[in-house]
């Protein structure tokens, strides 16, 4: 049973001022070892959330928190009405209706395959693409212009200049008959620019006004593929999909950023979990020794402890001690690692130290509660679980 007198002989031998014998020295070394490795556990997990971050940056500015899509096929009808009404709910920043084709795109030189998305005047992409542009200026109101991702662009051998265009074309969309006898769609744009973000979007994404990739489409009226929106941090999906059952006359399926890239996420979150197992086998050998540590200090002890149990101590609070001994380690040692590391971090974040290598590129890190939490627990754990198994016989091997 855990009591003062159990805690109080723990605590004296874990703060013995005495350095004079090898227990002692053992001691601040196992105890020097679970601050380092909790320390750099920390460090660790805070640069790979950096570079998660990081990483996600352009994702996050290109996609939308939620898209909303028709539940059957490819389009749904909507009113401008219905948009207004979703604009207008509390915790939705921004509400675009936004019309999705796949495209060929072809000039004497080159041809090839892309994804032409058609943007409405409010959407939030038509600011944000021209922070990303190599050339050119994006402007939503110029019709049948359109803007190249720099893959996109250099596989077409695109020259900027004004007698220089690029034919899309796409199957057509309304029924084939007599007055409509041509299986597809084509129109000409002028190239108005070029953005560069990361490859797979540039690869895979051109843009055009909602009204010119409707007259290449030529489908009906009020015709769109999805809406986008931004919401507030606070709002939920449930929020969403609530209010979206009042407003929008059809049958939606709402999609949040991390099933628009599910690939990207799975292997970001499985990539942070192979850190972080690996890390706690750093742990794990900088916590044997503690387990040694606390094995010796139980055999310089044991005489100790034999007095003690002759002035009526009972054996089963030696274990006791020397269990709190361990957790008291891990413990200290998790709390003044979580604190180091925790400086490192916040010197990197103010003032980096740290670059990536050939670049001058500050190292990304990021300081979370989550982290620290992680750290702490997995690392007093881990001392804890180690000192049980460190003492569980301590009677029948030392004082029988």
């Amino acid at each position: 049973m855990f009591n003062r007198f159990i805690f109080k002989v723990a605590y004296r031998y874990f703060f013995a001022r005495s350095s004079k014998t090898i227990v002692n020295r053992i001691n601040r070394f196992a105890f020097i070892m679970i601050v380092v490795s909790a320390c750099s556990l920390l460090v660790v997990l805070s640069a790979f959330s950096g570079l998660k971050d990081f990483g996600l940056l352009y994702t996050n500015s290109f996609d939308p928190d939620y898209r909303v899509i028709p539940e059957v096929g490819k389009h749904f009808i909507l009113d401008s009405s219905s948009v207004e009404r979703v604009s207008s709910l509390s915790g939705v920043s921004n509400s675009s209706l936004v019309l999705e084709e796949k495209v060929l795109l072809s000039n004497p030189l080159n041809s090839r395959a892309i994804v032409l998305k058609g943007l409405d005047s409010n959407h939030f992409l038509n600011q944000r693409l021209n922070d990303l542009s190599l050339v050119g200026v994006y402007d939503v109101r110029d019709k049948d212009n359109i803007y190249l991702g720099a893959s996109i662009a250099s596989d077409l051998d695109v020259v900027l200049s004004e007698d220089f265009s690029v034919n899309a074309t796409l199957p057509s969309l309304r029924n084939f008959s007599l007055l409509n006898p041509s299986p597809f769609s084509s129109l000409s744009f002028q190239i108005q620019g070029i953005y560069q973000i990361s490859g797979d979007i540039e690869n895979k994404y051109a843009f055009t006004s909602l009204s010119s990739l409707s007259s290449l489409s030529k489908l009906p009226k009020n015709n769109f593929s999805s809406i986008e929106i931004l919401v507030d941090e606070d709002f939920s999906i449930e929020t969403l999909e609530n209010e979206l059952d009042k407003i929008l006359p059809v049958d939606f399926i709402i999609v949040s950023k991390e099933e628009l890239n599910p690939a990207l996420y799975k292997m970001l979150n499985t990539e942070n979990f192979a850190v972080y197992l690996i890390f706690c086998l750093v742990v794990i050998i900088a916590v044997f020794n503690l387990v040694g540590s606390l094995t010796i200090m139980m055999v310089e002890k044991t005489n100790d402890l034999k007095i003690l149990n002759a002035l009526g101590a009972k054996k089963g609070s030696f274990k006791n001690i020397f269990l709190s001994l361990g957790f008291i380690v891990s413990l200290f040692g998790s709390l003044v690692g979580c604190l180091l590391g925790s400086v490192f971090v916040l010197a990197q974040a103010s003032s980096p130290f740290v670059y990536v290598p050939g670049t001058n590129l500050p190292y990304p890190v990021i300081l979370s509660f989550q982290n620290l939490f992680v750290v702490f627990l997995t690392v007093s754990l881990i001392g804890f679980i180690a000192s049980f198994w460190t003492t569980r016989n301590l009677s029948k091997r030392f004082l029988d």
